[in-house]
């Protein structure tokens, strides 16, 4: 199997590993060193495996059943040491949520439907970077987080 076959296979592990939420096969897939970026919801990276594990944990807390429909995916391809997927992501905001002005945001238990994109880099077998992106302004709508206003804003 070469690198970018083995890749593929990894990123499809991890993502079942999120769905199950096996975090022993999230942190191998992960480099300790590991820098994630969700694109349009934090201004900094996560360092680090075990942060990166922390703060999808609390993302678990606010979505209990949120899933990514990986089987089959909508888009996944790689190329040397990168992966590319897209799939659906969806759950139930049930639990509250920290704002970004850090206030608690009660749960609304309303479901999301977006797509998710992850774009990695893989080296000996584990993610050293990897991107997030997905339409928060369209999730934040879903979830009645958002008024007309803040809409158009947006």
């Amino acid at each position: 199997m070469n690198t970018v076959e083995n890749n593929l296979k990894l990123m499809k592990t991890l993502d079942d590993a999120w769905n199950s939420q096996d975090w022993d096969t999230f942190l191998k897939r992960h480099a300790e060193n590991t820098s994630v970026t969700w694109m349009g919801r934090k201004s900094e990276a996560t360092k680090g495996r075990k942060a990166h594990k922390e703060e999808s944990i609390e993302f678990f807390k606010t979505f209990p059943d949120n899933h990514i429909d990986n089987d089959p995916y909508q888009v996944l391809f790689g190329q040397g040491e990168w992966t590319c997927s897209v799939a659906r992501f969806s759950g139930t905001m049930k639990g509250p949520m920290t704002g970004p002005d850090g206030k608690s945001i009660p749960p609304t238990h309303k479901k999301f439907e977006i797509e998710f994109c992850t774009v990695a880099h893989w080296v000996n077998g584990e993610i050293v970077e990897e991107k997030l992106f997905y339409d928060l302004t369209e999730m934040m709508r879903q979830l009645g987080l958002m008024s007309g206003a803040e809409e158009k804003a947006a």
